[in-house]
């Protein structure tokens, strides 16, 4: 566990808190194109670099879901946040679903941006998990996380040359965290089932055209737990794009509406 205070790199308007966590090899500017669009008269929009990311502390940790929440618990803390809208984006939803299951009292309500669920370990042995879209995505993922050099490599090309992906950062110095969040953050079955345990509203919006994700997972998760869970598709890809970031913004927007709205309604 780690209590390191995370960078709050934007922090603007007025209103519902509305908090961003980026995704995995990316940074707050990951953001970029949903935050021309947000409405910050109606929210206070707070945008952090995860641990081991952008200009955030890069201990020598492993990385977990716990390590990733308890750093945004102790920054929202510090700045007095009691509760707020979280969004994720990729890796960031499974931080925020570890946040609302570690910290609830901090969490009102969840918008997951294209979140990797895992429901179970791939069986069957090595050639009939590659036909199971876990065994698929995972042996992907072990060889990415042996292969520093075309992954970073391939980083900051998509830095320079992608004009719709922002906030990309695969470096030498953010690689062991890279390759760690991918072990413990994205490789792992505790996220599926804190989602279909949730004991807040969460909105998960998929792209129809994402293919980093298992969208049946979701829809299991939106089966599991009907009363809590909403799913929405949208066009877009995985990436926050200029298109997809509008989408993305107005569905922030009326989240954090209705949560003023409701807390308008209590008063």
């Amino acid at each position: 566990m780690t209590n390191n205070l995370l960078p709050v790199k934007v922090d603007r308007g007025e209103g519902t808190p509305v908090v961003l966590l980026h995704g995995l090899g990316n940074n707050h500017s990951s953001w970029e194109f949903v935050l021309e669009h947000l409405d910050y008269s109606n929210a206070r929009v707070i945008a952090v670099d995860l641990l081991g990311f952008g200009d955030a502390p890069k201990p020598d940790v492993d990385y977990t879901l716990k390590d990733h929440s308890s750093a945004v618990a102790a920054t929202l803390n510090e700045l007095g946040i009691t509760k707020a809208v979280v969004a994720g984006h990729s890796m960031g939803s499974n931080v925020a679903l570890d946040l609302a299951t570690r910290h609830p009292e901090l969490v009102d309500r969840l918008v997951l941006l294209g979140a990797p669920l895992y429901r179970r370990e791939p069986r069957g042995g090595r050639t009939r998990s590659l036909l199971r879209a876990e065994g698929l995505y995972f042996s992907l993922f072990e060889l990415v996380s042996r292969s520093p050099e075309p992954i970073q490599a391939g980083g900051e090309l998509a830095e320079e040359y992608v004009p719709f992906v922002k906030g990309m950062e695969i470096t030498e110095e953010t690689w062991p965290a890279y390759r760690k969040s991918l072990q413990y953050s994205i490789m792992q079955y505790e996220s599926y089932q804190q989602a279909v345990q949730l004991k807040i509203p969460a909105l998960f919006v998929n792209g129809i055209l994402d293919f980093f994700i298992i969208r049946r997972n979701t829809t299991r998760v939106r089966l599991a737990n009907r009363k809590l869970v909403r799913l929405k598709r949208t066009r877009g890809p995985h990436e926050l794009t200029p298109t997809q970031g509008e989408v993305v913004a107005r569905i922030i927007n009326q989240v954090a509406a209705q949560v003023a709205a409701r807390q308008q309604r209590r008063r």
